[in-house]
């Protein structure tokens, strides 16, 4: 039902608008009255003049035309242009033609459609030039006789069409004989006509923001040619804070602007990821998870200390909601992530609301990456805001279609470098007997020709290497989504509609992802004063099975990567069940599911439906000041169920009589976030000065729902039902909050070169207490373009410096009700009475505030020789604090700890982007692209600010943790290390193990010092060819990958000590040289037996070579009488080549947790891919 009310909603909406673009079409061939009442009589120049101000055109003329004649006056309003000239040339004997995008041409009605071509081939476009009252007319300095006087030399005509960048005829552009008065304009296909001397003559070709280009006649009749921008005279306007649009000049602070090429050729199922490596400052990664699943988005580093670190997504100036399910067991800080229920078996990544967006969708991105960018946005802008465009009209007039086909094929990639000496088995021993249970364990006896081994239940077969299993179980993934679109564009607005099917197979052999959406845009102007804008977004998304990642139990890539390197996978697969139809035991560690069970039995299933978008009116009052109102609301619903175990898995215990084991989870979850807002503008000039000031209001409410059984045994076998469930636990959450927010900006220019820019916001939150409940945030940023005070240069084309200061917050990590305490009732009776007590052990605290963020920022933008070399650096300081920590208090409360604001920390770094362009010629250019970003985060406080004091904010599912500790970088893994003596060597016990630290060991911090990447492209007779590559480096990863390698014997390190065991390079306790002989075996299980975990700690760092394009627009070569306009077709391949790395075994992003709680902690996930494919863009 909810689904046809939205086809309702969304088929009302077209038809409306399509009826208002009917209507407004019919109406201007209406016949109006225009004339005034009065007599009085006005120079047709001065009127045209007028329309050109108004309207926002150029009107174009030969100077005889109109100099002289006088009309009455006209109305004082038209809704048009081409209304007021319609009406003031009936009176004169002039016609009007269209020659362009706000350009149009006046000439004498003639009988003959020749004439009409004669007079606007003689227009002067050399005196095309600003008059004194800013208007521009063909008024040449010698008049019209100049023309004529050349009439006689005019011998050849040289026909041609002129096209833009796309390859599109461009109307408008001026073609004049150099040396001459003589000119004309390309007509409404990009079509011209003139007359030359000879051979010799050179024609420019001119329009404003594209180069001059000069070509010379030659022996030719006929010249085509196609217009190329002037990069360096566009003035770029970037979408800033609440969806304003501003001048990129006049930003006191640092920005990114995202083309949509770069989110929708080279491709990723989830938006973001597409980015890894081309932002600088901003840190993407995907996660392992499957497709799908959460990308992970830190910009300027982390600055919490026990919180969320996730930037603001705004879609059309309406924040979105981005709510991540990523799998993040240990975490035991708090995190605005959603995690599975507990009981666990499952430990699945469900996504992120990022997932929703389809690339094709995006117009453009900005990130706004510090506290004076994000100002505006209060108490959520705590850590930078994405701020995504969608399309909302065709980029041509008139209707268009786009269809676009991306395929990729994901496949697999293997870094596993195994030892292949010594196979299945333990102490040394390979399994001779039935039902062995070393399936997971390699130190066995040495691989040896004709030796056989014996698995399950009597099954023989050789006992020889395995290799490859990680190529062999998994299969190649795909991706291929179908886009079209259909829009349109006139003058008075335009509209773009949209749908999308993303079809993703997972590498896991029964995972897959769809996603459909629905995207709708417009705009229109109903009056001259009053126009509307709207978008709609609806997906629909269906995430089948994806798998568990990143725990010790139950999951595939764990049980995979720790296989006995002689385990066949269709022995394996063959032998699943035991004669019961249950698991078949095939290890020791029960947990390690059998991968074959685990696909055959275990599921989950996700759906999610999905609909935001906002609407918004505007009324301009007059032409500096408007009003606008606007509404967003964000609302999806998801259905999750899955078994967290299946009936019979070898690690569950036995149910009781009557029941067959299993446990199964069934969940629905509602949200909905409306934001309401107004905006009034001002924007006036006075001399040198402008003044542009914003006042608005915003209210959000939100709420969240969640409805949530889970069942333990089951009745009848394979059925799962919560009614077929024997023990039921519902749950039911309910989350409400509410911010009222006031906000204004306020910008000063002084001859468009120096700008001061304050903005002040004030958000009134309903989860805080009266005292706290209201909270300032205020900014102020400069910038001054200092190339403007001085001469030209020849090699300085551009410069800029710019400061800022501004203070934000954080909405999310004061939960809702967390100044309440709340009570739970006992089962038992006291007198007759139920009972109730307080539930946990935390005190809740009346007096939280949300954390607040003061940052400072300084940075310079240059652009040298002709735009060839340019330059953005940006240093920033941000010190964040009233940040909560959990305070002990004493036990004689009933409590055991309080959250108190207390935790301070610092991020201090700097950012660049260098873009060179070594070669540019007519036939090859060569582009780099450079983005680099050193951040490092100190914390400086907890509790108090005792150097050493520390909090521990998550746990690795193995062994070793992650702190935070005041003095230190923020987020330090720690565990035990290797116990030395004061010469640094290993110190080992009487049994020749090694002994572990007494304490844990700070191994380093897991944030990543400098992320960036290196993009190199090139342009060869319009074949397009780019490759990225990209770095993280300065973070320390501890890998449980490999700690499991090591203590199952597969990683090569454990080949020391296979014959005759393992003598310690070292000491013993009292100092002398260690010689006690230790078994292999338990030597290196001392990772486990100990959580002696140094040898698995690894410098997390990568150089990779992310991506890879090859592209040829083959627009040109089409024919003119076909139905399409263009055609690019590129191929793709992502994620190609691991260039260096530092930890065995993996690809060192293969596996993250979406949480900060526990960066660093690898675990293990499904292995990284190789995507191959192509992007076929077809225009209509």
């Amino acid at each position: 039902m909810r689904k046809f009310v939205l086809l309702l909603c969304m088929s009302y909406s077209i038809s409306w608008f399509a009826f208002a673009q009917v209507e407004g079409l019919i109406a201007s061939e209406k016949h109006l009255d225009t004339y005034s009442s009065s007599d009085e009589s006005r120079y047709l120049k001065e009127v045209l003049t007028q329309f050109e101000h108004k309207f926002n055109v150029s009107i174009a003329y030969k100077d005889d035309l109109v100099q002289s004649k006088k009309i009455r006056s006209p109305k004082s309003s038209y809704t048009s242009v081409e209304e007021g000239l319609k009406t003031v040339l009936k009176q004169t004997g002039l016609g009007y033609e269209k020659a362009g995008e706000n350009f149009y041409v006046i000439f004498q009605n003639r009988s003959s459609q020749s004439k009409k071509a004669s007079d606007l081939n003689y227009l002067q476009t050399s005196s095309l030039a600003s008059s004194t009252d800013g208007s521009n007319s063909f008024a040449a300095a010698g008049g019209i006789s100049g023309v004529k006087s050349n009439i006689d030399r005019r011998r050849v005509e040289i026909t041609g069409k002129v096209t833009d960048e796309n390859g599109v005829g461009f109307p408008g552009v001026n073609i004049l004989l150099k040396g001459s008065s003589v000119g004309t304009v390309s007509d409404s296909n990009g079509n011209y006509s003139i007359n030359v001397d000879g051979e010799s003559s050179v024609l420019v070709f001119s329009f404003v923001g594209y180069l001059n280009q000069e070509i010379t006649v030659g022996n030719r009749s006929e010249i085509d040619l196609t217009m190329q921008v002037d990069e360096s005279n566009l003035e770029e306007v970037v979408v800033t804070a609440l969806g304003i649009e501003k001048s990129a000049k006049s930003l006191g602070y640092a920005t990114s602007i995202v083309k949509s090429d770069e989110l929708t050729i080279n491709r990723t199922p989830n938006v973001m990821n597409a980015l890894q490596g081309k932002v600088a400052g901003v840190s993407i990664s995907a996660l392992g998870s499957g497709p799908g699943g959460t990308s992970k988005i830190r910009i300027r580093g982390q600055s919490s200390i026990s919180g969320q670190n996730n930037p603001l997504i705004v879609v059309n100036g309406v924040p979105i909601d981005n709510t991540n399910f990523g799998s993040k067991p240990g975490s035991s800080a708090s995190d605005s992530g959603i995690g599975v229920r507990g009981g666990g078996g499952n430990t699945s990544d469900g996504g992120d609301g990022l997932s929703s967006i389809n690339p094709d969708d995006v117009e453009s991105m900005t990130i706004l990456k510090g506290a004076a960018a994000a100002a505006l946005y209060g108490s959520r802008a705590k850590d930078g805001v994405i701020m995504i465009t969608t399309k909302s009209k065709n980029d041509t007039r008139g209707i268009g279609v786009t269809y676009n086909l991306n395929y990729t094929n994901e496949a697999p990639l293997d870094f596993t470098d195994y030892q292949y000496e010594y196979g299945q088995g333990e102490q040394g021993v390979r399994p001779t007997t039935p039902n062995p249970t070393s399936g997971q364990w390699s130190f066995g006896e040495k691989f040896q020709p004709g030796m056989t081994q014996m698995l399950f239940d009597g099954v023989t077969v050789p006992y020889e290497p395995v290799k490859g299993i990680i190529n062999d179980f998994f299969r190649n993934g795909q991706n291929v989504t179908n886009s079209i679109t259909l829009a349109t564009s006139t003058e008075k607005g335009g509209l773009s509609l949209s749908f999308s099917d993303l079809n993703s197979k997972g590498i896991v052999p029964n995972n897959s992802y769809n996603r459909k959406t629905i995207n709708l845009g417009f705009g229109y102007d109903l009056t001259s004063k009053l126009s509307f804008r709207g978008n709609f977004n609806y997906s629909f998304e269906e995430n089948k099975n994806p798998p568990n990642i990143g725990e010790q139990d139950n999951t595939i890539p764990v049980a995979l990567y720790n296989m006995a390197n002689s385990m066949p996978l269709d022995v394996l697969r063959d032998n699943r069940y035991d004669a019961n139809g249950n698991e078949a035991v095939y290890s020791r560690f029960r947990n390690r599911t059998n991968p074959y069970f685990t696909l055959s039995d275990q599921f989950q299933n996700i759906k999610r439906d999905r609909i935001f978008g906002n609407i918004a009116l505007k009324y301009e009052i007059n032409d500096w000041l408007f009003v606008q109102g606007r509404v967003g609301e964000d609302f999806w619903s998801r259905d999750q169920d899955y078994n967290n175990f299946p009936t019979g898995q070898a690690s569950r215990a036995a149910a009781p009589a009557g029941f067959v084991n299993g446990m199964y989870t069934q969940e629905q979850r509602r949200f909905r976030e409306i934001n309401t807002d107004f905006l009034i503008n001002a924007n006036k000039q006075f001399g040198d000065v402008n003044i542009n000031a914003n006042f608005g209001g915003n209210h959000m409410q939100r709420r969240s729902d969640l409805n949530s059984v889970q069942v333990t045994d089951f009745v009848v076998r394979g059925l799962y039902t919560v009614q077929n469930g024997r023990a039921k636990d519902p749950l039911y959450d309910l989350n409400e909050r509410a911010v009222n927010s006031l906000y204004g900006s306020a910008e000063f220019s002084y001859k468009d070169r120096l700008f001061l820019t304050g903005t002040v916001r004030n958000d009134w939150f309903s989860t805080l207490s009266e005292a706290n409940r209201s909270i300032i945030y205020p900014s102020v940023s400069a910038s001054w373009v200092f190339t403007e005070n001085f001469k030209p240069s020849g090699w300085l084309n551009f410069g800029k410096i710019r400061a800022a200061y501004a203070e934000v917050g954080s909405d999310a990590d004061v939960g809702a009700y967390s100044n309440v305490l709340f009570y739970g009732i006992n089962n038992n009776l006291f007198g007759g009475q139920p009972i109730g007590g307080p539930i946990g052990t935390n005190l809740p605290n009346p007096n939280l505030r949300p954390m607040r963020i003061g940052e400072v920022e300084a940075g310079f933008e240059l652009s040298m020789f002709q735009g060839r070399v340019s330059l953005d650096m940006a240093a920033y300081r941000k010190l964040t604090t009233d940040q909560i920590v959990s305070a002990q208090i004493s036990d004689a409360s009933g409590f055991v700890n309080t959250s108190i604001n207390s935790g301070q920390s610092e991020n201090k770094g700097i950012e660049m982007l260098l873009t060179v362009v070594p070669v540019e010629n007519d036939k090859f250019t060569w582009e780099i692209s450079t983005n680099a970003a050193y951040n490092k985060t100190k914390v400086l406080s907890l509790l108090t600010d005792t150097p050493g004091e520390r909090i521990t904010v998550g746990t690795h599912v193995f062994n070793g943790e992650l702190r935070q500790i005041v003095g230190m970088e923020m987020g330090q893994v720690a565990g035990f290390g290797y116990r030395r003596d004061e010469q640094g060597r290993k110190i080992f016990g009487a049994n020749g193990l090694p002994l572990r630290t007494t304490d844990l060991v700070n191994f380093g911090s897991a944030l990543p010092n400098w992320v960036g990447g290196i993009n190199n492209s090139f342009n060869y007779k319009g074949v397009m060819l780019s490759f990225l590559i990209d770095f993280k480096l300065g973070n320390i990863m501890l890998s449980g990958t490999n700690f499991n390698a090591t203590r199952h014997g597969l990683h090569k390190m454990t080949l020391e000590g296979r014959e005759g065991g393992v003598v310690g390079d070292g000491v013993n306790e009292a100092g002398e040289i260690n010689t006690v002989v230790a078994p292999v075996q338990s030597y290196w299980e001392v990772v486990r037996s100990q959580a002696l975990v140094e040898p698995v700690v690894y410098d997390g760092g990568y150089w990779k070579l992310r991506q890879i394009t090859l592209g040829y627009d083959f627009t040109k070569h089409l024919p003119e009488k076909q139905p399409f306009k263009s055609v690019k077709l590129n191929f793709v391949a992502n994620n190609v080549f691991m260039i260096k790395k530092w930890v065995d075994n993996i690809d060192p992003e293969s596996f993250g947790y979406s949480s900060d709680n526990l960066v660093g902690m690898e675990s293990t996930g499904l292995p990284s891919t190789r995507g191959l494919g192509f992007n076929l863009n077809v225009k209509f």
